[in-house]
């Protein structure tokens, strides 16, 4: 099978991103940082590590002179080639949150749900999940930073909101934090289409929490970061912007969840007001197709964050002993 070169973009201040044809392309992001130290941030999902490696390859680094793989959550998405770039990787260290470490180590339980959800596309999608050996394993506490050397740290914190297991990455001198999945995503496309950022809070099941994504959000801002480095996908400008959308989104995703289970609804009536949301916003580009290839990208990422808010307020029904 021939496999297409990477994709790489240099972002610039040692930064290199690339495109592991999560699925189709432009849909999950890695990220190289080439400092005194090398850094590979997110794996992306097992299929994707030919694209890595083909990476390090194009950019001339041994696969021993790669010190940290970093995740910044064990969904599979993002951590699931983990214990195949470990191997591949053979000094490199494993930094992922305490939450999920015990995943990396053991990924059957972490494994048999994702079958369970994505049955015979399992392999297709996700491949063989290969264990990270324990030694392997760093976990750094909210605040703890690693030193990459020549002045350049990067800093840990802990982001619940997404996941309870996710961590976000500081790094002052790209002026930059690397998200994952805690401020959202962003739309390669989309944005190019209508010439703007365009990104979405991101709300699977099954651990989305709106209090904590305000107060995700409210640190990240905090920082003051110039750039965010999405897993999906790409580097988006105009922080303040994005954040502020997304705490606007936190507070209308979780208002169309209560209004749609108030009338009886589940989560295919709170995708259709998800969908409503979108085509609203982009209708003042222009555009009205939602069949477009650019909005039509969207599916997969709407449909799970229904599903994650009807999670939400069905688990918030359970503790109440609400109706």
């Amino acid at each position: 099978m021939l496999v297409a070169l990477p994709a790489i973009v240099n972002l610039g201040s040692g930064v290199y991103q690339i495109d592991v044809c999560d699925q189709e392309p432009e849909r999950t992001s890695c990220y190289l940082i080439l400092a005194d130290k090398v850094a590979l941030i997110e794996t992306g999902p097992t299929p994707g590590a030919v694209y890595i490696k083909d990476a390090l390859k194009t950019l001339g680094i041994a696969p021993e002179k790669v010190d940290y793989i970093i995740v910044t959550h064990i969904h599979l998405d993002h951590a699931g080639g983990a214990g195949i770039m470990a191997r591949d990787l053979p000094k490199a260290k494993v930094f992922v949150h305490p939450r999920g470490a015990r995943h990396l180590i053991d990924p059957a339980r972490l494994t048999a749900g994702a079958r369970s959800i994505y049955g015979d596309d399992f392999d297709r999608l996700f491949g063989e999940i290969l264990p990270v050996p324990a030694e392997r394993i760093c976990t750094p506490a909210d605040g703890e930073t690693l030193d990459l050397g020549g002045g350049r740290t990067l800093t840990f914190f802990h982001t619940p909101g997404h996941a309870r297991h996710h961590f976000v990455i500081h790094d002052p001198a790209s002026r930059g934090i690397f998200s994952g999945d805690a401020l959202g995503v962003r739309f390669e496309a989309l944005s190019t289409l209508i010439g703007c950022d365009f990104t979405l809070l991101s709300t699977p099941p099954s651990e989305f929490d709106p209090v904590s994504a305000i107060d995700t959000i409210d640190r990240v801002s905090r920082l003051d970061p110039e750039y965010i480095y999405f897993t999906h996908y790409g580097r988006g400008g105009g922080v303040k912007a994005i954040l502020a959308r997304l705490r606007e989104q936190v507070s209308d995703f979780e208002s169309a969840g209560r209004r749609v289970h108030a009338s009886g609804g589940g989560s295919r009536e709170i995708e259709e007001a998800l969908w409503k949301m979108v085509m609203d916003q982009v209708a003042a580009y222009g555009l009205e197709d939602r069949a477009h290839p650019a909005i039509k990208f969207l599916d997969l990422d709407l449909r799970l964050n229904a599903e994650g808010i009807d999670h939400y307020l069905e688990k918030e029904k359970q503790i109440t002993g609400s109706s």
